[in-house]
């Protein structure tokens, strides 16, 4: 007796089958994989190419460059930047430095290849900054007035001093200052 498969299983195989063919050939030779594919907001069930397009189609709404957690954006397009710094994790607090760069809070540890623990500043030309007030945890909200960052969340130690959910940082050097109001819950904005 025939086996019948559905045409949706199939597709699911062939596409589980290419992608094993392609996993082994990039296993044996030294290719890498383009950093700058895009990708779906959900699933997808068919892939066919004709020529050099290929063609998706399944359960999802979006399709574009897959951006991780934070990216510049052109004023004018709206496009990301694919090559901006990328955090390891989701950035939950942005706001401007004042020079053309940008402080950045959240559940992160690093960006790019630099250790960040949940705060970094980023330089107007999307370079990290050398400011490092290491967080032992999140960084939720955050505030600059004059000289002063003030960060919130949901550490304990920051810039290697012990500061409860809350602290005020140097702009320039990233270290505590004397003000510890001692926060006894996580501080969100």
């Amino acid at each position: 007796m025939p086996y019948h498969i559905s045409p949706r299983t199939f597709t699911r195989l062939l596409v589980i089958l290419i992608s094993l063919i392609g996993y082994q050939a990039l296993a044996q030779n030294t290719a890498t994989v383009e950093p700058h594919w895009w990708g779906t907001d959900g699933v997808i069930d068919a892939v066919v190419r004709s020529g050099n397009t290929v063609y998706i189609g399944g359960f999802f709404s979006v399709v574009g460059p897959l951006v991780s957690y934070g990216a510049a954006l052109d004023t004018e397009t709206g496009a990301p930047d694919l090559d901006y710094l990328n955090p390891n994790g989701n950035v939950v607090a942005v706001i401007p430095d004042g020079v053309g760069g940008w402080y950045i809070g959240g559940y992160f540890t690093q960006i790019g290849e630099a250790a960040r623990n949940g705060l970094a500043r980023i330089n107007a030309d999307g370079t990290l900054h050398a400011w490092n007030p290491d967080a032992n945890s999140s960084v939720n909200a955050l505030a600059v007035s004059g000289g002063t960052v003030y960060a919130g969340g949901d550490f304990t130690t920051i810039g290697g001093q012990s500061r409860n959910n809350i602290a005020a940082l140097n702009a320039t050097t990233g270290a505590p200052t004397a003000w510890n109001p001692d926060a006894n819950s996580t501080v969100n904005a």
